[in-house]
């Protein structure tokens, strides 16, 4: 965190610190109207969320005045950027892993860039906002479901940009307004395929035409989602607590059969043998 920002703790007006396994979640009150951010190359790539909880944040003065000022900032620990505070400004900052949030559909942004005041960023605001308040003990669970919310709504704030590139850009890669929903939603039983097409605004047809041109449906997609949640549950031991019937649940399977049965499709070891290790 020092590293990047090029000053100690107290100097970025730190306030808290909350540790959600991988993601960490800070709360700040910066003592001057700048933050000069460093590329760092020596350290675990990191993405990082800069959020104005009270005041204005911009990556230039001049947008500090913008008739609509940005709600935070993405930036990598890569990249290089001042970033404007406006008086009395109040900050939550969202550290994570980048390989947790960057793949081969959603790349690296190329620059730093302002995150504007759309449902999503402002539902990751108020989020964060939240758990770097928390400061009750956590469990395993909360701590490792914080973690995956603040991991998948980054992933989607990224989606979300893509999804304003020049369609020439965007042609090639999957739909990611699709994978955004599914990932999301992965963890919910009741969510379906019929309720990605209503979210979609698009017709059963059209849905399975969109993911056989990737050569998968998405009931597929979203079973490989889940069994994907359910074996890091079953490998991690923070969660040795949690019955193979409590895994399922979590995991978004509607019983512990419906999980069996995706493992066996899948040819991975039942969640029996995950379990024993």
């Amino acid at each position: 965190m020092a590293a990047c920002l090029d000053m100690d703790a107290p100097a970025s007006g730190l306030l808290t610190v909350q540790e959600y396994r991988s993601a960490i979640v800070s709360a700040h009150r910066p003592r001057g109207p700048r933050w000069h951010w460093s590329p760092r190359t020596d350290v675990a790539r990191t993405t990082v969320m800069i959020f104005a909880t009270e005041g204005r944040v911009a990556l230039s003065p001049d947008l500090l005045h913008a008739d609509e000022p940005a709600v935070g900032v993405l930036i990598h620990s890569t990249q290089q950027a001042d970033i404007h505070w406006s008086e009395d400004a109040r900050a939550t900052v969202v550290w994570l892993d980048t390989d947790n949030v960057v793949d081969a559909s959603v790349p690296e942004a190329p620059s730093p860039f302002a995150l504007a005041g759309t449902p999503l960023n402002h539902g990751m605001l108020t989020f964060a906002s939240s758990v770097a308040r928390r400061a009750e003990v956590q469990t395993r669970v909360s701590s490792y479901l914080v973690e995956r919310l603040l991991v998948e709504m980054a992933y989607g704030v990224l989606l979300e940009r893509v999804e304003t590139e020049p369609p020439s850009l965007q042609s090639g890669r999957p739909s990611h307004r699709a994978r955004m929903l599914l990932l999301l939603n992965r963890a919910d039983p009741d969510y379906g395929v019929e309720d990605l097409a209503r979210d979609l605004h698009m017709s059963m047809r059209n849905l399975q035409r969109l993911f056989a041109r990737e050569g998968t449906s998405p009931a597929a997609a979203l079973r490989a989602l889940r069994l994907e949640l359910a074996q890091s549950l079953l490998g991690d031991t923070q969660y040795d607590a949690l019955s193979i019937t409590e895994i399922a649940r979590h995991s978004g399977f509607s019983n512990t059969a419906a999980m069996r049965r995706a493992f066996q499709a899948h040819g991975a070891k039942s969640p029996a043998e995950l379990r024993s290790r």
